[in-house]
This record gives structure tokens, sequence and C-alpha cells, in this order.
């Protein structure tokens, strides 16, 4: 029986998963369970540290690291690698493909290498001017932070290597092995926290050699599956005349691009939360928005080579047909997640980050809470981006997500500044208290709620940025029945509204049941009060004919029968 349980996995990791949503189900179940793990780190690194300067530093100083790898690799990946390997993989014989893979993967792995050596050389002027460029008024130990990002940036250039090894298994329609790689780096990012940290004596370089040991499994992890697939890379083969690196450069450099313009936005609202003193508290929020963003994230991994593949098919109608269904699933599921989160901020981020006690405070729980509501309120359209990016990418327009990025950049450094700067007025947020002074956005103040405007913001951005990269497929023809899908769009927010009520009042009347002080009653509070809110979201959707409650139900039989398999076999 157990070896028949192993041949069972071992067939469910290396066979193709060419049906989306299939892939999907494995991709969401994966994830969901890499965000839980991810969750329980930051709990134990919020309950370690809080939002001291310490983790303030740690933060800061995994900025450029993360900059550099979103850069170079995502941009080559994303942009262009997939698009053309897939091709190549399905035109050429096996010969060609190692050859023309291994060329290109070396010749992005020298360049990020070369990078990733200029910035630990000179980590010792960069760290201080980004204190600098903020002007913050925290105690960054700079000595501290140059040390954390040289050994950071190493652990990126594992992840790069890593990456490029994920994207040979992606091309190949092997998908779960590459989400799995998430879930050990954040096994190994829990192992510095709880084994690091304490033999370290409570020090914040023991998270720095965690994210180091993540970066190990992650690339681990998969050669067991490459070995299988008789992976071969050429790892002294450099041809500047292959004609797939001239493609991958002349797609992948617009990415790139756009990419270095997103990442100098985020760099930018990184310095204005360190600026007030909010750098944790934001990237807290942003960890725990990284849920619904994933779902996004993982329909677009399982679909981008069917795009891709449709497209150099010339099936223009399918192609339509499959990015709205797409669109509609991904909508329906993250649209309860943000109403949760709107909610439920409070009790939600008070049981992540606050569960186990320590150093993470009310003060800080009503911070973090605060900034997760204004998040949630965009977090569906930023959801979609990953999928609208790719299509963009699978119909080989690359300018037109880097004009976009541009606009995100400029849009979203402006209206951080001025919302950041408005909120930093109320030393205590409430909504019923806001008031609405001009001169708020223009002039900085001293309260602790400036990273509500960089979640506002970016809400606003990146929602405006989805209806008119959507707008411009629908004028050039690419996407075909808007008027309909409109419609049901309509729909689906008309039930998140009954949805967001019913999960208002309730909370309302658990609070005056519960003594939500105490943890058992507040796990009490946060369950019964989503699952309820989540039913009458499941029956209204079932009463209107919505589609997608039975595209929830048939994800969510396959998400069991996976672990059906695993668990009866």
């Amino acid at each position: 029986m157990v070896r028949k349980a192993f041949h069972s996995i071992k067939d469910l990791l290396s066979r193709e998963q060419n049906e989306i949503l299939s892939a999907a189900a494995v991709l969401v179940a994966i994830g969901l369970v890499t965000k839980v793990v991810g969750m329980l780190f930051m709990s134990m690194v919020a309950r370690q540290f809080g939002t001291n300067d310490d983790i303030e530093s740690f933060n800061l100083a995994s900025v450029i690291p993360e900059t550099i790898t979103n850069i170079i690799l995502l941009g080559a990946i994303s942009g262009s690698i997939i698009p053309i390997f897939s091709k190549v993989n399905r035109d050429e014989d096996n010969k060609d493909f190692v050859k023309s893979f291994s060329n290109v993967m070396n010749v992005v792995m020298i360049f990020f290498i070369a990078l990733a050596l200029l910035a630990i050389i000179f980590s010792r002027q960069l760290i201080p001017l980004a204190v600098t460029l903020s002007n913050t008024k925290s105690e960054i130990v700079l000595s501290n932070a140059v040390s954390m990002m040289r050994i950071m940036l190493v652990s990126q250039v594992i992840l790069g290597i890593s990456a490029f090894l994920s994207t040979w298994l992606n091309i190949k329609q092997r998908f779960i092995i590459p989400q799995l790689a998430p879930l050990f780096y954040n096994l190994g990012k829990i192992a510095g926290i709880s084994i690091f940290v304490p033999l370290m004596g409570g020090s914040i370089m023991g998270l720095v050699w965690g994210s180091l040991l993540g970066a190990l499994l992650h690339l681990l992890i998969q050669l067991p599956l490459l070995r299988h697939l008789h992976f071969s890379w050429d790892i002294f083969h450099i041809n500047r005349k292959d004609q797939n690196l001239k493609d991958a450069i002349r797609l992948g450099l617009p990415r790139t691009l756009s990419l270095g313009i997103e990442q100098a936005a985020v760099i930018v609202d990184k310095l204005i939360a360190l600026s007030y003193t909010s750098l944790t508290v934001y990237s807290y929020a942003v960890s725990l928005i990284a849920f619904p963003l994933s779902l996004g994230t993982s329909f677009a991994i399982a679909s981008f080579p069917s795009f891709s593949k449709l497209r150099a098919m010339g099936k223009g109608e399918e192609f339509s047909k499959l990015f709205l269904r797409i669109i509609n699933e991904v909508i329906y599921l993250t649209l309860p997640l943000a109403v949760i989160l709107v909610v439920l901020r409070v009790p939600v981020v008070r049981l992540v980050y606050g569960i186990f006690g320590g150093e993470f405070s009310w003060e800080d729980t009503l911070r973090v809470a605060w900034v997760v509501m204004f998040f949630a309120l965009g977090v569906m359209f930023e959801s979609l981006r990953a999928i609208i990016f790719r299509v963009y990418f699978s119909l080989k327009d690359t300018l037109t997500p880097f004009i976009s990025s541009m606009f995100v950049l400029t849009g979203g450094i402006f209206s951080g500044i001025l919302l950041s700067n408005y909120f930093s007025h109320f030393e205590h947020f409430r909504l019923t208290e806001i008031v609405f002074d001009w001169s708020y956005f223009v002039t900085r103040g001293d309260g602790q709620y400036g990273a509500i405007g960089l979640a506002l913001s970016s809400s606003i951005i990146f929602s405006l940025e989805f209806f008119v990269l959507f707008f411009i497929l629908w004028r050039k023809k690419v996407v075909i029945g808007v008027r309909r899908f409109i419609k049901k769009l309509v729909i689906k927010f008309l039930i998140a509204l009954v949805m967001l009520a019913v999960c208002y009042v309730l909370a309302k009347l658990w609070e005056e049941i519960l003594n939500t002080a105490k943890t058992v009653q507040l796990i009490i509070l946060t369950i019964t009060t989503s699952f309820a809110s989540f039913t009458v979201y499941l029956l209204l959707s079932y009463i209107f004919s919505v589609e997608e409650v039975k595209i929830f139900l048939k994800l969510l039989n396959k998400i069991l029968k996976l672990f059906k398999i695993v668990i009866k076999d």
C-alpha cells in the first residue's frame, strides 16, 4: 500500500498538467498551504520583533535584492522566455531546445550575477542613501542592514537559478513542483525564526540565514523531477547569434524596463512607509493581502501556455473565451476574500500576527488592519493584473505593459505621496472621524497612519490600469462579448454587497456576545462569520445562475479529490 501511494504521488508530481482548471486547482491548493506557512512565519516574526527597528532594518535590507530579482528574472521569464520556448519546445527537436534554452539562461544569469555583485560591493553606499532619501525617524542600524543585504543577494542568485528551472518545468507543463518550491522556501524561513534566531541570541540575522536556507530548499526540491525528465543545461554555451536569444531580448527588454519602473514605484512606496516609521506595518499588510493576489497568479501561470498556444494557432475566438472565462473565475473567487478582509480586518490581523502575543501590540494590529482594508478595496483588480499582462505577452506585445507600468510609477508616486501626507495627520484613525482638509494632502503630519495612503493609492492605480488594459484589448477586438461580461460582473458585485452586509451584521452581533480579547472567542467570531457570509454568497450565486459557482464547486472538488488521491492510495 505504501508503494502504491508513493507511485500515485510520483505520478501526480511528474505528469503533464494540460487542463487549466485542474492545474489551477492544484496550484491554488499548494498556494493555500504556502500562504498559510508564510503567514505562520510572519506571525512568528511579529511575536519576536513586532514593529521595532530591527525588523525595519531587515525589511529595508531586502528591498534591493528583491528588486534586482524581480526586474531581471521576472522580466525575462514572464515577458519572453515562456512564450518563445513554448513554441521552440513544440516545433524543434530536444537538442536544439536544450542549446537555445541554456544560451538564454546563461546570458541572463551572467547579467543578473553581475548586478548582484555590484550591489554587494556598493552596499555601504546604497543603504545609507535609502535612509537619507526616506528622511526616516527610526534608528536604522546601518551596519546590520548592509550585512543582511549582502547575504540576501546570495539568496537571490540561488533563487534566480531556481526560477529558470521552474520556467523549464512550466514549459514542459509541469506546474506542481515549481509551485511547491515557494512552500519549501517558507519552511527555510521558519527554520530561521524558530532555530537560527534563538541560537544567535535573538539576532535578526537569524532571519537572513533562514532565507538563505529557504533559497537552497527552493532549488533542491526541483532537482528530482528535472532529473526524471532528463533536464540538460549546457552551462558554458553562449551564442550571441541565436535567434531565440535575440527574440528573448526583443520581447523581454520592454518587460524588464516596465518591471524596473514598477520596482521603482515599490521602492518609493517603501521609502515613504519608512519615512513614517511604517515600513514594517506596510510589509505585514502586503504579506496578508498576498493570498488573494496569489489566486490570480495561479490562474495566470496555469493559463499562460494555453494563451500562447491559441495565439500561435490563430484561434482568436477561443482565445477571447478563455480570457473572459478566467477573468470571471478569478473575480468570483477574490470578491468574497476582499469582503472578509474589509469587514473582519481587525480579527484577521490579530489572529495572524498577534495570536502568539509577544511584541505585536494592539496599536500595531489597528495600524496593519487599516492598511489591509484599503488594499482590499482594489485587490480584485490587482489580482487580475498577472492574467491580463500574460495575455499581452502571448500577443507578443510587451510595449503596452511597459507604458502601463509608466502610469503605475507616475500615478502611484504622485497619489501615494499625497494620500500618505493626508493620512499622516491622523494619530488615531476612524472612518467616522475623517476630516477633509485640502492642506493635509500637501503637508506632512506626525501621525502613524501614513501607510494607509499607500494602500489606497495602490487600489486606485491598479483598478484604473486594469480597465484601461481591458479597454485596449476590446478596441483591438482581441476580446469579444464584453457586454455579456459586464452584465455578469454587475451581478457578482451586487451579490458581494449583500455578503458584505451580512458579514458586517454578524460581526457586530458576535462582538456583543463574545469577549474578543480572548483568542478562542476571536477565532469563533472570524470563522463563523466568514463561513456564514460566504454561504450566503454561494446561495445567491446559485439563485442568480452565476456560472462560476459551478466552476468553484468543480475547483473545490478537484482540490478535495487531489487530497483524496494522496490519502486513499
